[in-house]
């Protein structure tokens, strides 16, 4: 047997030579061919280190990784190429063509139906393995970047650090599909505190999403653009955002208690925006808006919408005032302003479950309080003490009323 370590080199193997182990007195160990150790299983136990310069074994595959089902594609430049994986075969048979597997580092594809891929990592790890990281790192089961660093102007590339379909192919219509659920499992019980506009993230608090913007960074960012935006692509959503009938604590949804769908803080607002177009940018103009400036809760107001009535209350539930709702109403009750000589006020029409009256109902003991009664336009009141004239005008034509003190009716 040739001296050890003095065998030639080869370039390559095919997998029909045999390699034999031996050790540095020439003893054979082991005698296998190349294909038998390609095909067998790699156990690799831990080293106990993180660092390569302080034991830990790393390995790195300069080229393309796949595995399960993904060990099926061709790997070749075409997208035509033969034979297809799984998924490969499925996209072909699209407008787009499979090109995830072609842009592909890595994949893995399961052959089971199973998870294709799993990432976890936990926060007491990351606590006891302080003294070998030299920090604490934050536990991130899944980390994704996509960088946008084409500076020519224009380009076509886009950065996404997240990208997913969710296909329902045809004769599917039993289960839904997802493009992505996000679970917030918490098994610890209540949190110690509230999350609320000025307060998000409370201690022990379970989040199902998260949006921020920065990454962290300390210096050199600016704000970002939106939080959620949908497009058309090029189909459209029937629904922007559905709350599941029971999926908001504090109530069942049907008949019983309120629950929070969206809470903002103070000077926060929904707005629309105009189909206008300025400086080539369309919607760029708010047409309407809902803001709300209350300070105190003790100041602010809330709008029911409850069976036949709209109503404007404090934020206790006592009502400021409300208006009825029919089934089929015509401008029931109409506010508007005045123009030119025309009064600002309440027009009031019928519909066919309406009524032309407008009644003035003040309870008993109360009074009908009007502050500036006029006689003319641009004239005075007469000169008789607690008396004068309540001035109407009726379809274009004016009346006075007399008006008399409780002394003038006395005497």
């Amino acid at each position: 047997m040739p001296a050890f370590n003095s065998y030639p080199r080869l370039v390559s193997v095919t997998g029909d030579e045999v390699l034999v182990v031996a050790d540095s007195s020439g003893v054979q160990t082991l005698n296998v061919t190349a294909s038998q150790i390609a095909g067998a299983p790699s156990i690799s136990p831990p080293s106990g280190a993180f660092y390569a310069d302080e034991g830990a074994r790393i390995s790195r595959i300069g080229d393309r990784l796949f595995v399960g089902g993904a060990s099926d594609y061709a790997a070749q430049r075409s997208r035509a190429a033969l034979p297809h994986d799984w998924l490969s075969g499925l996209m072909a048979t699209t407008t787009i063509g499979p090109w995830a597997m072609q842009n592909a580092q890595a994949a893995s594809l399961s052959r089971f139906g199973t998870t294709g891929f799993v990432g976890a990592s936990r926060t007491s790890d990351a606590q006891q393995a302080d003294d070998m990281l030299g920090y604490v790192p934050s536990s991130i089961g899944l980390a994704a970047w996509g960088v946008a660093d084409d500076t020519t102007n224009p380009t076509t590339t886009n950065a996404y650090a997240f990208y997913g379909e969710g296909w329902r192919m045809p004769g599917v219509n039993y289960q839904p599909t997802f493009c992505m659920e996000l679970e917030a499992v918490n098994l610890g019980g209540d949190a110690a505190g509230q999350s609320t506009p000025y307060h998000p993230n409370c201690g022990g608090g379970t989040y199902g999403v998260q949006l921020g913007a920065g990454g962290g960074q300390t210096s050199g960012t600016s704000n970002s653009e939106a939080g959620i935006v949908f497009v058309a692509n090029p189909n459209s959503f029937k629904a922007g955002i559905i709350f599941g009938s029971k999926s908001l604590a504090g109530t069942d949804g049907t008949d019983s208690g309120y629950g929070t769908a969206i809470a903002l803080a103070r000077n926060h607002g929904i707005q629309w925006a105009t189909p206008e177009t300025t400086d080539n940018v369309q919607g760029a103009h708010t047409g309407a808006m809902i803001y709300a400036t209350v300070s105190t809760a003790s100041s602010g107001s809330r709008i029911q919408f409850l069976d036949n009535v709209v109503a404007v209350e404090n934020t206790v539930g006592n009502a400021v005032f409300s208006v009825g709702v029919s089934s089929q109403p015509d401008n029931t009750l109409q506010v508007q302003a005045g123009s030119g000589t025309q009064a600002a006020g309440i027009y009031v029409q019928s519909g066919q479950e309406g009524s032309p009256n407008l009644g003035l109902y003040p309870s008993l003991g109360g009074e009908l309080q009007i502050t500036s009664p006029i006689s003319v336009a641009g004239g005075g009141l007469p000169a008789v003490a607690g008396g004068g004239f309540l001035h109407l005008n009726i379809n274009g034509n004016d009346f006075r009323i007399p008006l008399f003190s409780p002394a003038q009716i006395e005497s």
